[in-house]
């Protein structure tokens, strides 16, 4: 079974629990009708996988929306056990119920926390905040605060479509946002990178794509 989300159509979260890929791209392709994709060319996706599912299924799922104009937000880390520094997203695949999926916006004074990664379909406020053990990804607006691998996990991202945040905040390292963000209006990745000159590591901001 296969099914699909969106927040105003401006990203398209595709849940999946089984491995026939085939069955899945034909179930895609009912929901997703042609004047759909040629309308609608570019826009991002997201896949939630349920446990048991195999990679090939995934793989074969994600060429055949890439084939028809959608882009993948987010790709998984290439290889475990490597430096943050090494791979250009250390993000694995959303599993089962160790991610939230928070449908609306989160307005000031509210919080959201975690164990495990946080999925928003909407726009952080100012004055609202969000903690993860994991990654933090906002389908929307991030202006208000971000924290992500809150417990020391310094492979944790911070994904926005649009960044405008108060505080960004990996394990325990800030991302100095003034100044740091040069295209607001473009996707952003916050990440922790390895400085190998100064044996430090330190938390950037830059294009997701």
């Amino acid at each position: 079974m296969v099914s699909i989300k969106s927040k105003n159509l401006l990203v398209l979260l595709i849940e999946i629990d089984e491995n026939d890929p085939q069955k899945i791209i034909s179930q895609l392709e009912e929901r997703l009708s042609k004047k759909f994709f040629s309308k609608n060319a570019e826009i991002p996706f997201l896949i939630q996988v349920k446990e048991g599912v195999e990679e090939g299924v995934i793989d074969k799922v994600v060429e055949y929306l890439t084939q028809r104009g959608f882009s993948y937000l987010l790709k998984p880390a290439e290889k475990k056990g490597t430096k943050p520094s090494e791979v250009p997203f250390n993000f694995e695949n959303l599993k089962g119920s160790n991610v939230l999926i928070v449908n609306k916006n989160l307005r000031s004074g509210q919080i959201i926390e975690h164990a495990g990664d946080v999925l928003i379909l909407g726009s952080v406020n100012p004055g609202a905040e969000v903690r993860a053990t994991g990654n933090v990804i906002v389908l929307g607006e991030l202006k208000g605060i971000a924290w992500a691998g809150y417990l020391g996990n310094k492979d944790a991202v911070i994904v926005a479509l649009k960044m405008q945040p108060q505080q960004l905040r990996i394990a325990n390292l800030f991302a100095p946002v003034e100044g740091s963000i040069k295209d607001k209006e473009r996707p952003q990745v916050a990440k922790v990178v390895y400085n190998k000159e100064t044996n430090t590591y330190e938390l950037e901001v830059e294009p997701l794509v």
